[in-house]
């Protein structure tokens, strides 16, 4: 009699938690979903359980709901099962579970993860055979499938718990032609989810919808497992044949490919109807007003058919006029600049386009003229749509517009979480200097804060500006509103792509940091650096959320480029002999960043070897060193010089882009087959045989490209000491400097201006050899003249001796000539001299030179061709100049 009152009771309590389970349900799932189950939260196996079990539990939950079942809340499980103690609890403890809830199962599992992975491990215990569990386990490779990997984990618990009630496949039958998985992607109903005949018959409507069936229908068979479902369909006609009538003015294939249907795939009357609108699209793109397309189809037999589009092409006007009505404040010539849609002129529109009726140009016309007002202080403006009319065989354009007030810009405040003084912040919005308020200009103010607040810390930083109309003179008054949300910070920095760069040789330049706090500067800082090495033709630094808010990874993905080089060149000039240039080098030695390279200059005067070795991050620091071995022999009219040596190299950042480096050369250096005619200043050099020499140079370079430069500029000032405390023949102190800027202009086109100037300086100019005076000329200095040609000259013998003293000046306008190849144009001026070390500073007496040049990009590499016009020539000077040099890669 016990038993049976305490089984009344127990039936009594299920039936009443069924029935408010129920109740909760939705009305499509409360006909076939029973819970018979008691879903217990995970006991979290990981680093921090506490952070990681509130996600962890709404995506249970969620699933759950979506079957129409609920999660235990872990707080009302924490009374039934001990979280802290052995896992999963014993089935005497799981018993009383199944007792207390009413339902015969209860699942209890545990959520670990070691690292990246995850799994679930769960076990189904049967309240009348407790001591033989299901076992349900699942793992994943990515928290990012979590959602996946509890989905599977509860399909296959309630595969076991639910078999009269559950899918358990889904199948299509009669596709010959359309993939299953295609058919399948439109079935929301899935393995493991419980039988419901509304839903089934919404996914028979999806796969209808498909376009590719006649017909479909929906077939079940139940099976131990639970229901087999079969949908059947019967796939359309194939189409064998695509064809065009009427098409006289526009090429078939332009047609064809605009209709996108081809043959061999299933008849889709959706994909057809899209086929006639595209082909419609073409043609009013190509300025026909009205044209009409029709298909018609024909069925050779019961599983075929054949299209045909009969196009009306219609008449290709031209616009003759544009109309705007209702612009007060601005006249028909400034709203005509901000459209791209023009009127026909005979004189250019064969060439430009303009006059040709383009509907989604219109569109966009419409679009650009309400963003002019609205950034000009009409924030009530409206364009109406554009209005076309044909008149007399031509159109007519007419854009309807309500201007509405104009708004002045008034008070402007930020207001919120602040992370610097309101005052700076204030001073960085441009909008407060607009007269008028600008749309524009206020999106922008809004990603700089936004920005701002990013380079804080604050990723997920939220700044809504409000507008707020004042209640007289046509002011709004702007605030700022800003949420800076947590903290976040860089957590793991993972590194994709690198088959060949080392790890620690991205690292290095990365100014992201694990640990650090989260700062957008510094990812696109980061960005730049490593598009800098030239190692990789694409670099993305993405920061991706993690399953904590407040932490952020940084995914760093890489795409490797050949970093081997070679360069040849040649120069030739009417009185001068044919010069040969290369150099082979490795920019990025067996992955490590370092660079080795061998360069060789031969002509009929001069043979150069030059060996050199550049780590740019000594032990993975800021600081780079360097070593050079060189050879070079030299005949000049009047003596041959040989040289031959080392140089030691150092350098490193010193404040912001500027960067120091020092250097120590030693060279020995013989002249021989020097002539009796030869001048004094080269026979005193013939006794300056050891030159030892430091160097310093500061050099700051912000060019976003070294070759094809459009902005950013080159500053540089070095000073070279040999001597005194050196030791050494030679004694004196060269100082050099030049400033080189890139203009972006209009156009895609850049204005380059150069200056340069140097001065060396000697106690004894029998201390100063003759080759380490400058010597101006050629490609990188005044183009016009020979390399080294602009020299004084010894008065008695007539042999170019350099001077102590130069400048030079370079103005260049580089514009397209073939954009997509890559080929620009340059016109150039060029100015500056050389002045003996017996001579003053002369800047009134110079050289100039004008000419025109040639920069591509080839596949062999940058190529530079120039020819240079002497504006002021002497008797000894030639009045042109060709240059050429070409570099490629391997």
């Amino acid at each position: 009699m016990q038993s049976t009152t305490k089984n009344s009771c127990r039936f009594a309590s299920t039936l009443v938690l069924i029935l408010c389970l129920l109740s909760a349900m939705p009305a499509t799932m409360a006909r076939a979903a029973v819970q018979n189950t008691t879903f217990l939260p995970l006991k979290i196996n990981a680093p921090d359980p506490e952070a990681i079990a509130p996600r962890v539990d709404k995506t249970m939950d969620a699933i759950l709901r979506d079957k129409g079942l609920t999660l235990l809340s872990r707080q009302e499980a924490e009374k039934l099962v001990d979280y802290r103690g052995s896992w999963p609890p014993p089935p005497a403890v799981l018993a009383r579970v199944a007792e207390k809830t009413g339902l015969d199962y209860v699942a209890a599992g545990s959520l670990t993860m070691i690292g990246d992975q995850i799994s679930v491990d769960m076990q189904v215990y049967d309240a009348l055979a407790p001591q033989k569990p299901h076992v349900a386990y699942r793992e994943g490779t990515s928290p990012d499938m979590l959602a996946t990997v509890l989905d599977e984990t509860v399909a296959d618990v309630l595969g076991y718990t639910n078999r009269a009630y559950l899918v358990a496949s889904i199948a299509p039958a009669g596709n010959q032609r359309i993939d299953s998985g295609a058919i399948l992607n439109k079935i929301s109903t899935k393995p493991g989810d419980f039988y419901d005949p509304a839903r089934l018959r919404q996914d028979l409507k999806s796969v209808f919808s498909m376009g590719y069936f006649d017909d479909v229908t929906i077939e079940t068979e139940d099976t131990p497992a639970g229901k087999a479902i079969t949908f059947r369909v019967k796939e359309k006609p194939v189409i064998t044949r695509v064809s065009f009538k009427g098409n006289d003015k526009v090429e078939l294939d332009e047609v064809r490919e605009a209709a996108g249907i081809q043959t061999g795939t299933i008849l889709n009357p959706s994909r057809l109807n899209q086929a006639v609108k595209r082909i419609k699209g073409l043609y009013r793109a190509k300025g026909f007003f009205n044209p009409r397309v029709k298909a018609t189809l024909d069925y050779p037999d019961r599983d075929s058919v054949e299209i045909t589009f009969n196009i009306d092409e219609g008449t290709k006007m031209k616009i003759r006029k544009i109309v705007f009505q209702g612009n007060k404040s601005f006249d028909d010539d400034d709203l005509q600049d901000v459209i791209e849609t023009g009127t026909w002129s005979w004189l250019t529109s064969w060439i430009t386009e303009d006059g040709v009726l383009k509907m989604d140009v219109l569109q966009q016309d419409a679009a650009r003229l309400a963003s002019f007002y609205h950034n000009h202080g009409f924030i009530e403006a409206r364009v109406g749509e554009p209005v076309v009319e044909d008149k007399d065989g031509s159109l007519t354009i007419v854009f309807p517009i309500e201007e509405g007030p104009r708004y002045r810009v008034g008070l402007v405040d930020i207001q919120g979480d602040l992370v610097e003084d309101k005052s700076k912040m204030l001073s960085m919005l441009k909008i407060r200097r607009e007269e008028f308020l600008n749309r524009q200009v206020l999106r922008d103010d809004t990603m700089k804060l936004t920005d701002l607040f990013a380079e804080h810390g604050y990723a997920f930083a939220e700044v809504r500006p409000k507008i707020n109309k004042s209640a007289t003179g046509k002011r709004v008054n702007i605030l700022f509103q800003v949420d800076k949300g947590s903290l976040v910070y860089f957590n793991r920095v993972e590194i994709q792509g690198n088959t060949r760069t080392r790890d620690n040789v991205i690292r290095r330049d990365l100014k992201v940091r694990e640990g650090g706090v989260f700062d957008s500067k510094a990812i696109r800082q980061s960005t730049q650096k490593l598009q800098r090495l030239g190692f990789f033709e694409e670099v993305k630094v993405t920061p991706q959320p993690t399953l904590q808010e407040n932490l952020m990874d940084v995914v760093v993905a890489v795409k490797e480029k050949p970093t081997g080089q070679f360069s040849i060149g040649a120069g030739y000039s009417s009185s001068e002999y044919l010069t040969l240039m290369g150099e082979i080098s490795e920019n990025n030695l067996f992955g490590t960043g370092n660079r080795l390279a061998l360069s060789a200059n031969l002509s009929g005067t001069t043979t150069r070897f030059n060996l050199n070795f550049t780590n740019p991050r000594l032990f993975d620091s800021q600081v780079m060193g360097g070593i050079d071995l060189y050879n070079w022999t030299r005949e000049y009219d009047d003596y041959t010089k040989d040289s031959t040596g080392f140089g030691l190299r150092l350098g490193h950042p010193l404040w912001k882009r500027w960067r120091i480096s020092y250097g120590y050369s030693f060279s020995h250096i013989v002249l021989s087959d020097i002539q009796d005619t030869t001048s004094s200043i080269i026979l005193l050099s013939e006794d300056i045989n050891y030159i030892s020499s430091l160097q310093v140079a500061l050099v700051r370079d912000t060019r976003d490209m070294t070759f094809d430069t459009r902005s950013g500029s080159r500053n540089e000032i070095s000073v070279k000491h040999a001597g005194v405390f050196l030791g050494g023949d030679a004694e004196f102190t060269k100082i050099q400097g030049a400033s080189s800027w890139f203009f972006p202009l209009p156009w895609d086109t850049v204005f380059h201006v150069k200056g340069a100037a140097g001065q060396i300086f000697t106690g004894n100019q029998d201390k100063l050899p003759v080759y380490e005076h400058f010597y101006l000329g050629g490609m990188n200095s005044i183009r016009g003249f020979k390399s080294s040609k602009i020299s004084p000259i010894d008065a008695v013998t007539g042999d170019r001796i350099g001077g102590d003293k130069m400048w030079y000046a370079n103005f260049e306008y580089i514009f397209p000539l073939l954009a997509d190849a890559g080929l620009r144009g340059v016109a150039f001026t060029d100015f500056g001299n050389v002045y003996a070390t017996w001579e003053d500073w002369d800047v009134s007496d110079f050289k100039k030179t004008a000419g025109i040049g040639v920069r591509w990009m080839s596949p062999m590499g940058p190529l530079r061709l120039v020819l240079g016009f002497n504006l002021d020539p002497k008797d000894d000077e030639d009045s042109s100049v060709w240059d050429f040099s070409i570099g490629g890669q391997f």
